[in-house]
């Protein structure tokens, strides 16, 4: 298992602290030696994974608050006709 110490994107894709498995020996020591992952424990993608959850979780919920501030908006406009 391997965590991003910064996002990239090529054969292989990842955002900054997102922990993948990683089987390509070459496309490990690249990504090793270019400073972008490091290796890390199994344990450790449970706890990210409920992170990234969490932050999934809070962008949808502003999202649906604005999404429902939007629709009173319109909702109050159609009211005043």
């Amino acid at each position: 298992m391997f965590k991003a110490l910064c996002s990239f994107s090529g054969i292989i894709t990842m955002v900054k602290g997102e922990i993948k498995k990683i089987e390509d020996e070459e496309i490990i020591k690249d990504l090793l030696n270019a400073g972008y992952i490091e290796k890390v424990k199994e344990e450790v993608k449970k706890d990210t994974k409920n992170i990234l959850d969490n932050e999934i979780k809070k962008d949808v919920e502003k999202v649906v608050v604005k999404v429902e501030e939007e629709v009173k908006k319109i909702s109050s406009k159609r009211k005043k006709k």
